[in-house]
């Protein structure tokens, strides 16, 4: 509640800013115009819609350019593309305008540690460890000195975390993985049980209590917790090769040789991928790289982490329209029926001679039982190309129309 001496210092600092500004309620209209648009732009940031968010924090900055959200907002765009100097200046630009900036430090230690800066990574850590005793930071740090191979730095930094917040899930994964591979293999057990009791749905955790049961002999307890890692995560080796371990173990070499057979055969494709990854990392500006590494990752069933290579990919290079049909046909293969159906129709936008496209509309406008729809799509398709033989026979397929 507002004293009312209170009150008239407040008016009476309204009327000094009055008299600095003609128009204070145009500048209060501007920043809250700004607002929206960031808002709009952290959504289109979640969607992987990298245009649309520069888009809105372009135009949020032209309205406010001395607001930190904006420039955090524009850091975080920067870093989803791979785009790291743009990264560290905006959010660096951020911390010259609010030095506080919660997140902004520790934000600078992810972008230079996804760099593989480890000792860079730390210091930024540490940074925003001075204003901002968050786990987080802690965490972030203990995972730079693990990859340093300064194991008891590590250990400090993850129950540092712990210790301000018991209940921060990813402080006791890294924990216990670190335990793991210093073969503290019951100590590893418990922190990766406590993770996975705090996040149940998370798949990365189930699987680290699953592999540390294989290696405490607890084998059929592993493999009722291994096996929804498997039906999810069908590409993840190490579900595939504890859960043919702790099959052999039990005496089923039969069934287990199915799955270490497996494991072998997702190990090639992962060494593929991750060697893809490294090429990203080397060349973050060539859309061809990020577009086979979306390849790789859609043939082994990572459809988000792949439509999120796609999407950077098109940003890179949004004239590409094989990478945009290949948006397109990802939306279909996770069922996403509208936004396949968007995506065909912004392609033909650039160019409606593509005979493929109006191909592909038309057979999800008959998936989607939108029959004439269906039919214009396809009719279309013989309008540029009157021989073509799928087109004909789809539409030879469909009921006359009325």
């Amino acid at each position: 509640m507002i004293k009312p001496c209170s009150f008239v210092v407040i008016l009476f600092a309204v009327s000094l800013c009055s008299g600095c500004n003609s128009k204070p309620e145009e500048s209060l209209e501007r920043m809250a115009r700004s607002d929206f648009l960031a808002r709009q732009g952290e959504e289109a940031l979640r969607q992987n819609e990298f245009d649309f968010a520069l888009m809105f924090a372009d135009s949020a900055e032209k309205l406010a350019p001395k607001s930190a959200n904006v420039h955090f907002l524009h850091a975080r765009i920067y870093s989803e593309l791979g785009q790291w100097q743009k990264t560290e200046t905006a959010y660096l630009q951020a911390l010259k305008l609010e030095p506080g900036y919660r997140g902004a430090w520790n934000n600078l230690g992810n972008n230079a540690y996804r760099q593989q800066k480890y000792h860079q990574a730390i210091a930024f850590y540490q940074r925003e460890l001075k204003t901002n005793p968050a786990p987080i930071p802690w965490r972030g740090m203990g995972r730079a000195y693990e990859e340093l191979g300064k194991a008891d730095s590590a250990r400090y930094a993850f129950q540092r975390a712990i210790t301000i917040d018991s209940l921060y899930a990813p402080a006791h994964f890294s924990l216990a993985q670190l335990y793991d591979n210093e073969g503290e293999v019951e100590k590893a057990l418990y922190h990766a049980q406590r993770a996975w009791q705090l996040e149940p749905g998370n798949l990365e955790y189930r699987y680290l209590v699953g592999s540390l049961l294989v290696k405490t002999k607890q084998y059929e307890r592993a493999l009722g917790i291994l096996r929804e890692v498997i039906e999810k995560w069908p590409w993840y080796r190490g579900a595939q090769y504890n859960f043919g371990q702790a099959l052999v173990h039990l005496g089923r070499q039969v069934e287990a040789k199915k799955y270490l057979d497996e494991a072998e055969r997702v190990r090639a494709v992962g060494a593929q991928i991750e060697h893809l990854e490294n090429s990203v990392r080397s060349l973050p500006h060539d859309p061809m790289v990020h577009a086979s590494l979306a390849f790789a990752l859609r043939r082994v069933g990572r459809y988000n982490d792949a439509m999120h290579a796609y999407k950077v990919a098109a940003h890179l290079a949004p004239n590409n329209m094989e990478i945009q049909n290949n948006i397109a046909n990802l939306h279909l293969i996770k069922g996403d029926t509208t936004r396949a159906i968007n995506q065909y129709h912004m392609i033909l936008q650039h160019d409606s001679t593509l005979v493929d496209i109006w191909l592909n509309l038309g057979i999800v406008y008959a998936l989607s039982r939108q029959i004439e729809n269906a039919r214009r799509a396809w009719l279309n398709a013989l309008k540029h190309q009157p021989n073509h033989p799928a087109a004909r026979a789809y539409l030879a397929k469909l009921p006359s129309a009325r």
